[in-house]
């Protein structure tokens, strides 16, 4: 990954190519940021930098063999060590087990989650951690000679994550490792971290990303209208992740308010083959972006409720759901709210057990269409 890749963080990108142009890189440095502020890219960036053959004064050039490795993540001098779940099948429970998968998901994603890690892994019910087991393999690797560039690189992510035993057993070796080796170490959280570790590294503390760089990853990213994408910058406070969480959510919610147009509509006309079609989309779904819907639609309802019983000044709705309420409310009233959303509750406690989808949503459309004509 390129320092041009990394987004905003332009002054610390420039401290650390000072580095490299004064030769005076420390050989173990803390990246701590919260989440989406870009520790990890960093690291990635700086590491690139210095094994690049042919780096210009301001970035890696991406083109020589060191580059190219580095980017696939197999170059022979760069290791990593991340939090993995105990496989529980007698193998030491060490990152190199993973690596196959953190490679791609870290392809995909250098702004990648430790929730996103843990579910590209499989293991959602499972706690990950950097385990005991973990540090001898360091001490292993730390002692090789370099194969190909002048330094070993091992970058750690999330070194919050060591546990104890493994964080006593690096403290000698980050203050003093063997010549030519650098640590990187990425924290989001370094109140969980061993004093002893942060005082053996120099820390550079990342800041919110810069709202124009922001900007600028979120309009490459997606197409949504201004005044959206103002209120995602605000509310994601410099983190580049957040701000993909609530264009997701946005998106999402977009999508959940069309379906629940669709299903008033074919219901309040008491279209069978339309309520049966958009039953059949709803089941294809997944569970989880079922769950969603149905939350959306029963927040809505009582939202169109409020505005029936109180009016507009106690809805709070978005210009274009209020568009929709303002002919749609005058249908959710005291007489058929309750059998609404009994309706949609009955049906998120299905989904979360399991039940048939396309059962459960064509129950749903059925149910819906009687409850809105009620008069």
């Amino acid at each position: 990954m390129k320092f041009s890749e990394v987004i905003g963080q332009n002054n610390i990108k420039e401290r650390l190519r000072q580095m490299v142009k004064e030769s005076r890189i420390p050989h173990a440095m803390l990246f701590a940021g919260t989440e989406g502020t870009g520790g990890l890219p960093l690291a990635l960036a700086f590491a690139q930098y210095i094994m690049c053959n042919n780096r210009t004064d301001n970035d890696a050039c991406g083109n020589c063999p060191s580059c190219k490795k580095v980017e696939k993540l197999i170059h022979p001098d760069l290791h990593f060590v991340f939090p993995i779940v105990n496989p529980g099948d007698g193998k030491a429970a060490v990152s190199e087990h993973f690596l196959s998968q953190w490679r791609n998901a870290l392809i995909s994603n250098p702004y990648l989650t430790l929730n996103q890690w843990i579910e590209f892994i499989a293991s959602e019910n499972k706690q990950a951690s950097i385990f005991e087991a973990e540090s001898s393999r360091i001490l292993e690797k730390v002692v090789y000679k370099s194969f190909e560039s002048q330094y070993k690189i091992l970058i750690i992510w999330l070194a919050e994550k060591m546990n104890i035993h493994c964080a006593n057993k690096l403290l000698k070796v980050i203050e003093e490792p063997p010549r030519d080796t650098l640590f990187l170490l990425i924290a989001e959280d370094t109140h969980n971290m061993l004093p002893t570790i942060l005082s053996r590294c120099q820390q550079i503390y990342l800041p919110p990303i810069d709202i124009v760089s922001l900007r600028e990853a979120v309009d490459a990213r997606t197409q949504i209208n201004e005044s959206k994408v103002n209120n995602i910058l605000r509310m994601a406070k410099g983190s580049y992740v957040k701000a993909m969480q609530l264009i997701e959510k946005s998106e999402d919610e977009e999508r959940w308010f069309n379906a629940f147009v669709q299903l008033m509509r074919e219901g309040y006309k008491a279209n069978i083959a339309g309520l049966m079609d958009w039953a059949s989309e709803m089941s294809g779904i997944g569970r989880e972006k079922q769950k969603q819907f149905l939350l959306y639609s029963l927040q809505l309802l009582r939202e169109n409720f409020a505005l029936t019983i109180a009016g507009k000044n106690v809805a709070y709705l978005a210009d274009h759901e209020m568009n929709f309420s303002k002919n749609f409310h005058p249908y959710v009233t005291e007489k058929n709210i309750e059998l609404l959303t009994d309706q949609l509750e009955k049906a998120i406690f299905q989904i979360e057990r399991n039940g048939n989808a396309k059962i459960i949503f064509l129950d749903v459309a059925l149910q819906v269409s009687k409850a809105i004509r009620i008069k």
